[in-house]
């Protein structure tokens, strides 16, 4: 889950003070961002240039950078794991407690490569008109913590992003919200996918989920989901106390529920409590597969939940953002960002217009009809089987462009059975043999010989 909110001038303090010792090895805050790197600043991040970038200045001169006319310093992009990745870092063992912090930043850092290239803009203004331009990065530092306020296994990352971006035109300026508005649903797939790829690599886990609810790991107990959720309970306790129902009094209950911040505790004595819990509420872990196995079978997408995030866009459309977070969403174990940037690229192709102006598409264009599904399968996953199903889907689409389709119902647009082939013209047959002989080779490829029986119910 990505959140993000803005931050003031003069709280790089509150950051730079948490020092997380609650994470078995040390993850001090660390620069992030292609436009930081071009400015020297990797690795370990320095107090006293994060400070200076919060204030609007250049982070190593601390010459003023942008025009200074900003009322937000910087934006808090906040990446939570969910709650069953928590739970497995504090209950797993010591091994399982650095092998989960390292995959939730792998994640991190894939999501906000997705916001670097598509997300985080410019605006320049000329009269009334306003033009969006694409920027070369963010700047800024990331800290990861591994609890909550209450005592919680809650894993996260803060990525503090200076609201200073370079344009593609040479100027630095404040950052255009709107872009990393637009795109944060996407983003927050984006980092979930990965570290749903990125953990069932690592450990072997599954993941699973319920219709409207985000994927969680096989095998951890409800009651321990319940049980280290404190944080929750509190908002809806206070939410039902006061009759509120609205998301703004969802914030009112979140800040005024928040206890103090208290000064931090080892990993060794946050395990031990984690622990001591567990076991009150006799809560068990049972993953279920050894460490390093990957899911059996190949990896698929899921068409159903494909469609189901497409066809909840306000617009009627499908902005590439739209199909990034459908591809992220339906990927049931997850797929790295890499990766998943290049099979949308099979159905929307990077566009000039980056941000909260990209061109919108059409439906129909991203969400395959229900003759390719039936002919080859629901998507794969892999990249290369990817292009394999595409290009077995345009020469599929390509016969039904050359002849119509006689039956709707039929893969090919005409009834299957010899009896009913010989009476086609020569021309035809001879077209129909060769596409057939070809989707039979690439479902064989595909390892999957017969035609598989996925409905969408779209009306294609």
């Amino acid at each position: 889950m990505l959140g993000i909110h803005g931050v003031r001038r003069g709280t790089a303090d509150y950051y730079l003070s948490d020092l997380a010792r609650e994470l078995p090895v040390s993850m001090p805050g660390r620069w992030t961002g292609a436009a930081a790197a071009a400015l020297g600043l990797e690795g370990p991040l320095q107090p006293g240039a994060f400070r200076l970038l919060l204030q609007g200045r250049h982070p190593r001169t601390g010459q003023p950078m942008g025009s200074g006319r900003v009322s937000v310093a910087a934006f808090d992009l906040t990446f939570s794991a969910p709650k069953s990745a928590s739970v497995l870092f504090a209950l797993g063992g010591a091994e399982t407690a650095r092998r989960v912090p390292a995959a939730h930043t792998g994640a991190v850092d894939g999501a906000l490569r997705y916001l670097e290239q598509h997300g985080v803009t410019a605006a320049r203004r000329s009269g009334p008109e306003r033009t969006v331009v694409p920027t070369t990065g963010i700047i800024a530092g990331q800290f990861t913590h591994a609890v909550n306020r209450n005592g919680d296994p809650h894993l996260h990352s803060h990525v503090v992003m200076a609201n200073l971006v370079h344009g593609a035109d040479g100027r630095w300026s404040a950052c255009d919200w709107r872009g990393i508005a637009a795109h944060r649903q996407a983003a927050s797939e984006v980092y979930g996918a990965h570290l749903r790829a990125g953990l069932a690599a690592a450990l072997g886990v599954r993941w699973a989920g319920a219709p409207d609810r985000a994927p969680e790991i096989v095998g951890v107990a409800p009651e321990l989901l319940g049980e280290f959720s404190s944080r929750a309970a509190d908002i809806r306790r206070r939410k039902h106390d006061v009759g509120a129902h609205s998301v703004r009094s969802g914030r009112v209950a979140w800040a005024s529920t928040r206890p103090a911040k208290e000064p931090g505790t080892s990993y060794a004595e946050l395990a031990h409590e984690w622990e001591r819990r567990a076991r009150a509420i006799g809560g068990t872990l049972e993953l279920g597969l050894p460490a390093g196995r990957p899911p059996p079978g190949p990896p698929l997408l899921d068409e159903h939940q494909f469609a189901a995030v497409i066809s909840r866009t306000p617009h009627g459309g499908a902005r590439r953002r739209d199909v990034v977070a459908a591809f992220a969403a339906a990927a049931p174990h997850g797929i790295e960002a890499a990766s998943l940037g290049h099979l949308v690229d099979h159905w929307v192709a990077p566009a000039a217009s980056v941000g909260v102006a990209e061109p919108l598409h059409r439906r129909r264009d991203v969400v395959p009809g229900n003759h390719l599904l039936r002919a080859l399968g629901p998507r794969p996953l892999n990249p290369a089987d990817h292009a394999l199903w595409v290009g077995a889907a345009e020469v599929l689409d390509a016969y039904r462009g050359r002849w119509g389709p006689d039956r709707a119902t039929e893969t090919l647009g005409a009834p299957g059975s010899p009896s009913a082939l010989s009476w086609l013209p020569a021309a035809r047959l001879a077209d129909h043999i060769r596409t057939a002989r070809h989707l039979e080779a690439v479902r064989s490829r595909l390892g999957r010989r017969v035609p598989a029986e996925v409905e969408l119910g779209l009306g294609r």
